[in-house]
C-alpha cells in the first residue's frame, strides 16, 4: 500500500512562475515540462524537492535521496530570457498643462528576464531521522536611469540586488510527517503545486513572469495562494502528515506577515528615494511582531495566521486525481487612530476564507479547476471593513506529449478591490491564459505564453490608483484591458 501511495502522489507539480519548485509526478497526473524533458529527464529542482515536499521521500527524484549518515548538497540555478510585446489601457499617459507635463508612452515590446539561485541540503541521521535545508535567492532591479553623457547601463546593472525568497529547514519522518520551518510554502501551495491552478505549461500563465511586461496597474489579479509569494513570503511552521488512503492533512501558522528576520532591517528597497533604515528600537509602525498601532496603513497587516488542508491523491485504472481544499483564517493588526472614513483611514477584517481545486488526467488530457471565497482582497490581503466578500473559479486544460505540453485557462475574479470604494464599487476582473512548452533538451526549455485580461470598478482610476473625479484628465479609465505575448528559454542546471 505504501509503494502504491508514494506511486500516485501529484504533489510535486511543474515549476512555473514565481514557483521554486518542480519534480516528477506520476504518469496519470499533469507532467513536469519545465522541469526537464520526458524523453531525456533532467529535473532540475527549485527550493522544494523530492525530499522536503511531503512526508516520505519520493524516489526517484531530481534530488539524490540520503541514505543514513548521510548527507546531499546541491547547487542549482536557473536563467530566463524572453522577448514580450505587450498593448494595455495604460501604455499611454496624458499630460496635463500647456506644457503637457506628465506625458509619456510605451513601446510595446521589450526583452525581460531573470536569474535564480537554489541551495540546499537534505540529510538523514543513522536513526532513520531526515532533516535538511533550503534556500532562493533572486534577482532585484533599480530603476531606468538615462544621460547625456552615456547610456547608464552600467549603473542600471549596479542598481541589482539579490535577495532570499525561500528560506526553510524541516525535520522529517515516514511514520509521523514532515515539520518545516521559516520562510517557505504553506499547505495551499504545496498541495495545488500549480497544478489545479493551472501553472503547469509556459511561464506561469498570470502567476508567471510575463506579467511584468504588462503596466502594473493594468495587470490582472492572481488570486490563488498557490506558488505566490502572499502565502510563501512569511515565516511559519508548516506540517504534513503521512498519507493515509491517498489523504493527508497540512497544517500551518504564520505569527505575522514578516518575513524571517532577526533584528533591525537595512535600506527600503521599496522606496528608491529612501536612505534611511529600518528597525524596531522600540515599538513602533514596521515592527515585524506589530499588534496594534495609531498608524492606519499598519492595520492591514495579518497577525496569527493559520491554515488547515486536507488533500487526496489517487489513480483508478487510467484516471488520476488530485483533489484538495482548505481554510485560511487570521487576526489583524488593531488600528487604534482615529478614524476619519473609509478612504482617509480604512479599517479591515481577519482573513477568513477557503481554497481548493481538483485536476483529472486521462492519458495526456488534464482538466483542472480551482476556487477561492470569503474575506479575503487582492492577493491575501485583508478585507476593508464594509467591503464585499472575494470569490474566484478557475477553469483549464493541459494536454502533454514527449516534449510538449499546451494549455490554456480561465477565472474571473470579483473582490471589494480599492478600499477608497468600500460602499461605492466593487472590482471585477477577467483572466485568460494560453500557452506552450517544449522541452528542446536536458536543461533547456523553449516557451509560448500569451495573456489577456480585463479590469473593471466603477468611479475608480486604474491610470491613478485612485477614486476618479470628472476633473480627471484620465476619468473613465475604470476599465482596463491588456494582453501580452512572448516567446523564451529557461536554462537551468
Amino acid at each position: 500500500m505504501r509503494k502504491l501511495l508514494l506511486a500516485s502522489a501529484a504533489a510535486l507539480g511543474a515549476s512555473v512562475g514565481t514557483m521554486g519548485f518542480a519534480s516528477a509526478q506520476t504518469t496519470n497526473l499533469p507532467p513536469a515540462v519545465l522541469e526537464g524533458v520526458p524523453m531525456a529527464p533532467q529535473s532540475v529542482p527549485g527550493a522544494n524537492n523530492n525530499n522536503n515536499y511531503q512526508a516520505p521521500m519520493l524516489p526517484p527524484g531530481p534530488t539524490a535521496n540520503p541514505v543514513p549518515g548521510s548527507i546531499v548538497v546541491r547547487v542549482n540555478a536557473r536563467v530566463i530570457f524572453y522577448g514580450a510585446v505587450e498593448s494595455s489601457s495604460l501604455d499611454k499617459t496624458a499630460g496635463t498643462g500647456p506644457e503637457n507635463t506628465g506625458a509619456a508612452k510605451l513601446n510595446p515590446y521589450t526583452t525581460l528576464g531573470y536569474m535564480r539561485l537554489y541551495f540546499g541540503m537534505d540529510g538523514m541521521a543513522t536513526n532513520g531521522l531526515r532533516y535538511g535545508a533550503a534556500i532562493e535567492i533572486r534577482q532585484n532591479f533599480g530603476y531606468a536611469t538615462g544621460s547625456s553623457s552615456n547610456n547608464q547601463s552600467s549603473n542600471n546593472t549596479f542598481s541589482e540586488t539579490l535577495y532570499v525568497r525561500r528560506a526553510f529547514g524541516y525535520l522529517a519522518g515516514d511514520k509521523w510527517g514532515i515539520i518545516r520551518g521559516g520562510q517557505g510554502d504553506g499547505p495551499f501551495g504545496i498541495f495545488d503545486n500549480g497544478i489545479t491552478t493551472g501553472q503547469a505549461y509556459d511561464d506561469g500563465g498570470w502567476n508567471g513572469d510575463l506579467p511584468a511586461a504588462i503596466p502594473g496597474n493594468a495587470q490582472v489579479t492572481f488570486p490563488y495562494m498557490s506558488q505566490q509569494g502572499a502565502e510563501y513570503g512569511s515565516s511559519k511552521i508548516v506540517y504534513l502528515s503521512p498519507q493515509l488512503a491517498g489523504f493527508d492533512l497540512g497544517l500551518s501558522y504564520a505569527p505575522n506577515n514578516a518575513a524571517i528576520q532577526d533584528g533591525a532591517q537595512t535600506v527600503n528597497l521599496t522606496n528608491p528615494t529612501s536612505t534611511t533604515l529600518t528597525g524596531c528600537s522600540i515599538a513602533a509602525s514596521g515592527c515585524y511582531a506589530l499588534s496594534s498601532s495609531s498608524i492606519d496603513s499598519d492595520g492591514a497587516r495579518f497577525t496569527n495566521a493559520y491554515v488547515a488542508a486536507l488533500r487526496y491523491q489517487g489513480t483508478f485504472g487510467p484516471v488520476g486525481i488530485l483533489a484538495y481544499g482548505g481554510y485560511m483564517g487570521s487576526g489583524h493588526v488593531d488600528y487604534t487612530g482615529e478614524y476619519v472614513s473609509p478612504a482617509a483611514t480604512p479599517t479591515y477584517k481577519n482573513l477568513s476564507f477557503g481554497q481548493g481545486g481538483a485536476a483529472v488526467t486521462i492519458g495526456p488530457v488534464t482538466l483542472n479547476g480551482a476556487i477561492i471565497g470569503g474575506a479575503v482582497n487582492g492577493i491575501g490581503a485583508l478585507q476593508p471593513s464594509g467591503g464585499v466578500h472575494a470569490v474566484s473559479w478557475m477553469g483549464g486544460a493541459t494536454y502533454s506529449t514527449g516534449p510538449f505540453t499546451i494549455g490554456a485557462s480561465y477565472y474571473q475574479y470579483d473582490s471589494q478591490g480599492s478600499p477608497a470604494m468600500v460602499g461605492i464599487s466593487q472590482r471585477h476582473e477577467d483572466a485568460f491564459a494560453a500557452g506552450m512548452t517544449y522541452g528542446i533538451a536536458p536543461g533547456l526549455v523553449l516557451w509560448v505564453s500569451y495573456l489577456y485580461g480585463t479590469r473593471h470598478q466603477g468611479d475608480y482610476n486604474f491610470a491613478t490608483g485612485a477614486a476618479g473625479t470628472p476633473s480627471d484628465p484620465q476619468y473613465g479609465y475604470n476599465n482596463v484591458k491588456s494582453q501580452a505575448a512572448a516567446i523564451g528559454t529557461m536554462i537551468k542546471w
